[in-house]
């Protein structure tokens, strides 16, 4: 208890050293004139006026550094050490550890076994001092200099081996470059390759364990590069908004690959952004393993006990280079004195000198350990250069929970050409390959269903796509507890008043708006997936969703490959898409084949009220990231036919599952969407001419429904694809691909596509531009005719 309150009597000492200096700007007035008083400014804290002009660029308030261990070894009076002999030992042991691993992993390297290495010189106590501080429930989301943690929650010198080779004993099963570590069960995330992205992610899960009460803190690892990020700011103020039990560890180590901090940033560094924010921060000597560990444990105990985000700055040095990819001699070239003083400086080195004053060490004793480890990992490494790779099958599963059948025919195709070019292929290298074909596990089919989907109920009423899209949202968080519905403006109901009512109902915990950061809503979904949540994020507008591609396609669409099947998932998406009749070319994009192309996704764009809601509530619940976009001039379309009836209660469509809306014998015509009406009008102008179409709605974009496309093509001999995207590399050019690959000898004619043009969507031509059912007219006759 004496450690603690002493670590609290020094948290607040470094607190009060940020007070601005002087008398507030806010409380000075003029001698002549009377401020107004009475009036009151949304989201600042000082409603106080003042005569006088002044500008503050944060000069005012600078911070300390938090230091108890000096760079001699020498503890500060009065302060007790907050944890145990045995444990700093432990400790000691680890660093030295991390640092013979480091040494071994670079030699192997360098000798050409493995192809890549970073190392952790000099910033051991940064990683280890943090996570001895931290409980094992805590969630961490590492970046790439945490090998530290890693050791400390228990990963094996044989597991760092075989990821860094990349066998079968890996735990991503060689998917991942190397020093990407995946310990999920030991509650750490795997390493992010992409700067600063997992800084938003982790408040997502500092949310729910807000939530759900619990002891726990989600903790976001990131140097001072990645704090250059949007991400970064993002991350800091959606966890200071919605009170995320989250610690933000920032590692200062002066450089990101060759970029001083110089060229970095300006002001007082990193910790000076948090309180910008309303974060409470603290900076510390990153050397000082005493002051890293007080430093954490305190942040953890004031994260949880007042439901806030903490940001620490650890002050450290990157001594060794950024890469093995990476020659820092070439631009510190005058900085070889720095380099050598920080090395004799480090947290080795000190912590060091304070165990020897302690009689717990001596250079015998480190002798040993070093020579341990290094033998461990030598034959780490010699065992798992003995090992295969993963079968080549394993390239092809947890791209999604259960395999389509695109990633089926795959990798039947994979197989199939490596056996019959096995001479062009290292074949013994790979488990599987060397041996009989295997036997297709048809569990890992997509068509073999999860669950099964909560059928329609017989009873149906007239709704908009609005409001079954509002029922269906309603629904899911009825039947769910653990759902969370947010994005811009969601309270208040959205802009197209989706989510009207909702948040009066499940409460503002669960119905919440979110600042205007598309990156960080995807981001945030991540994290609360990850701890267990169903997470429905909504973008404004499908045209604004590009911020959060990064997001969306590196972190999302990827996060159950590079986990080997673990991890998130329960992830929605919904955006407002194509035109509008009046959105010009930021309010009518079809976004769809941007993310068509990525691995990963599953995308469905809904035709009308009966088919919003119950894929809706099937998108929520399906275990694989889903974007679900929804036609804004659908929103509140007269829609006439049983696609207005709208099943009362719970029920699902099946994704993947095109459906035919009109029967026809001489023409298909396949859309989604809006365009599936346009479909239905032109096929009537045709028949008056005595011309049958068949009309599909294809509803799920990824996976998409080729049999059943197949089989119509194959009746009707001519198939005509309508989307509202741009032409080139739309949708519809994948679909005529894969058609003509299968109804080759059955096609009458060319395939044609009826799309947007090949430019930005106009204003005041948007009539010519969306495809009409003149335009689909036309592509029927020719099609006929040729």
């Amino acid at each position: 208890m004496r450690t603690m309150r002493r670590a609290s009597n020094l948290w607040r000492r470094a607190e009060q050293s940020l007070r601005p200096r002087g008398p507030c700007v806010a409380r000075r007035s003029c001698r002549h004139f009377s401020a107004d008083t009475h009036l009151l400014w949304k989201g600042v804290q000082s409603t106080s006026f003042s005569g006088n002009l002044e500008f503050r660029d944060g000069s005012e308030t600078t911070f300390p550094v938090f230091q108890v261990l000096n760079s001699k070894g020498e503890l500060q009076e009065g302060v007790d050490l907050p944890f145990s002999l045995e444990e700093g030992v432990q400790m000691m042991e680890l660093m030295v550890k991390s640092k013979v691993y480091d040494d071994v992993l670079l030699t192997m390297q360098r000798q050409g076994r493995i192809s890549f290495y970073c190392t952790n010189y000099g910033e051991e106590a940064t990683s280890v001092g943090t996570a001895a501080a931290l409980k094992p429930q805590d969630m961490i989301w590492p970046q790439y200099r945490e090998l530290g943690a890693f050791l400390w929650r228990g990963l094996t010198a044989q597991e760092i081996a075989d990821q860094n080779i990349g066998n079968e004993g890996d735990r991503s099963k060689g998917r991942n470059l190397q020093v990407h570590y995946c310990m999920l069960e030991k509650n750490m995330q795997t390493v992010h390759a992409v700067l600063g992205t997992q800084i938003p992610q982790a408040p997502g899960a500092g949310y729910a364990y807000k939530l759900d009460g619990e002891d726990r803190v989600s903790v976001a690892y990131f140097g001072d590069g990645a704090a250059s990020e949007g991400d970064a700011f993002t991350g800091l103020n959606f966890a200071s908004v919605y009170g995320s039990q989250t610690l933000f560890i920032c590692r200062n180590n002066g450089y990101s690959i060759s970029t001083g901090v110089e060229d970095q940033y300006r002001g007082d560094g990193i910790a000076a952004r948090g309180p910008a924010l309303a974060i409470p921060s603290v900076r510390v000597d990153g050397n000082d393993l005493v002051a890293v560990f007080l430093a954490t444990q305190e942040a953890r105990n004031r994260s949880i006990q007042q439901k806030t985000p903490i940001l620490l700055e650890l002050m450290t040095y990157r001594v060794g280079d950024h890469t093995t990819s990476d020659d820092s001699s070439a631009y510190r070239k005058e900085d070889k004195e720095e380099v050598q003083k920080y090395k004799s400086l480090g947290p080795i080195p000190r912590w060091r000198t304070f165990l020897e004053s302690k009689g717990l060490w001596n250079e015998e004793k480190e002798k040993a350990i070093a020579s341990a480890a290094r033998e461990e990992m030598l034959q780490a490494m010699k065992s798992g250069e003995t090992k295969k790779k993963a079968p080549l099958r394993e390239l092809f599963t947890d791209v999604y929970t259960d395999l389509p059948w695109h990633l089926e025919e795959q990798a039947a195709y994979a197989e199939k050409h490596c056996r019959e070019y096995s001479a062009d292929y290292k074949m013994s290298a790979y488990r599987g390959l060397d041996g009989p074909a295997p036997t297709p596990d048809p569990s890992r089919i997509a068509s073999a269903p999860r669950h099964i989907p909560k059928a329609p109920s017989r009873e149906t009423q007239e709704l908009t796509m609005v409001q079954a899209i509002n029922e269906a949202l309603s629904v899911a968080l009825a039947s769910n507890s653990r759902s969370v519905l947010f994005g811009e403006d969601v309270g208040f109901g959205g802009v197209f008043r989706c989510s009207v009512g909702l948040r009066e109902k499940y409460g503002e915990h669960r119905v919440m708006n979110a600042p205007v950061a598309e990156q960080a809503i995807a981001a945030f979904a991540v994290g609360l997936s990850v701890a267990g949540y169903q997470a429905i994020a909504e973008m404004q507008f499908a045209d604004y969703i590009f911020p959060a591609f990064d997001q969306i396609v590196n972190e999302i669409a990827k996060y159950r490959y590079r986990n080997a099947g673990g991890g998130a998932g329960n992830i929605t998406i919904r955006a407002p898409c194509s035109a509008v009749g009046h959105g010009s070319m930021y309010h009518s994009q079809s976004v769809e084949s941007y993310f068509a192309h990525c691995p990963g996704l599953k995308i469905i764009i809904p035709r009308g009220p009966k088919q919003a809601k119950g894929l809706l509530l099937a998108a929520i619940r399906d275990p694989d990231p889903v974007l679900f976009f929804e036609p804004k001039v659908l929103y509140r379309a007269k829609i006439e036919g049983p696609d207005s009836q709208v099943p009362v209660g719970d029920y699902e469509l099946p994704i993947g599952q095109a459906e035919v809306v009109q029967e026809g014998t001489d023409v298909t015509l396949l859309g989604w969407g809006s365009q599936v009406g346009r479909l239905q009008a032109a096929a009537a102008r045709a028949a008056a001419e005595g011309i049958s179409c068949e009309v599909i709605d294809l509803q799920t974009i990824i996976p998409w429904d080729v049999d059943t496309v197949q089989a119509s093509v194959q009746k009707t001999g001519r198939l005509i694809i309508a989307h509202e995207a741009p032409q080139t590399n739309g949708f519809g050019a994948e679909i005529s691909a894969k058609i003509q690959e299968r109804c080759f000898l059955h096609l009458q004619s060319p395939i044609q596509r009826v799309c947007g043009y090949d430019t930005h969507f106009p204003y005041a031509w948007e009539e010519f531009y969306v495809p009409s059912p003149a335009r689909v007219l036309d592509a029927i006759k020719a099609s006929i005719a040729y």
